[in-house]
């Protein structure tokens, strides 16, 4: 049960610093080009580029996932 419950909480935790870095990577450089205090502004712009690449990523997938099982 020990096992169990420290594999989910990695795993929790691998996924939300993964994204707390997709989104905090595009508003820290949304603010630093932008200057001025740190602002919704700037974090809106950090979960706008995290979605953007999210869906990105699977359209990606989809594609490559149909292009196999059609060869198959």
């Amino acid at each position: 049960m020990i096992k169990r419950i420290w594999l989910i909480g990695r795993a929790v935790v691998t996924l939300v610093v993964t994204l707390v870095f997709l989104i905090g990577t595009p508003a820290v450089l949304a603010w630093l080009i932008s200057g001025g205090p740190f602002s919704w502004l700037h974090l809106l712009i950090g979960i706008g580029v995290a979605a953007a690449l999210i869906a990105l990523g699977g359209v990606v997938f989809g594609w490559a996932l149909g292009r196999r099982l059609k060869d198959d």
